[in-house]
């Protein structure tokens, strides 16, 4: 039997051989069902390849690092980021 690559993303693209493979096991996997076509297998293997492409997209993304900020959150965005909007007030007075 021969040895069968399932990664369906190498590189950051579609692994077209593998997806091809992973259909056709997947149709003689479930021939016992009368209403699995290879048009379906075909697509279910599409949908994985789509999810295997989003993991790899997330995971070559850069990790930034968790800022937990203390006290007046609001009041910090204001005063750091935006020093036109210091002297305004929030208050219904």
């Amino acid at each position: 039997m021969k040895k069968r690559d399932y990664s369906l993303v190498r590189d950051g693209k579609y692994n077209m051989k593998a997806i091809m493979q992973r259909a056709w096991a997947e149709m003689k996997w479930n021939s016992h069902l009368k209403w699995f076509s290879f048009s379906r297998a075909l697509k279910n293997a599409w949908a994985a390849a789509r999810e295997a492409m989003e993991e790899y997209q997330d995971s070559i993304k850069p990790q930034e690092p968790v800022q937990h900020k203390e006290g007046n959150v609001l009041k910090s965005f204001f005063l750091s980021g935006h020093p036109e909007n210091v002297y305004y007030d929030s208050s219904w007075r």
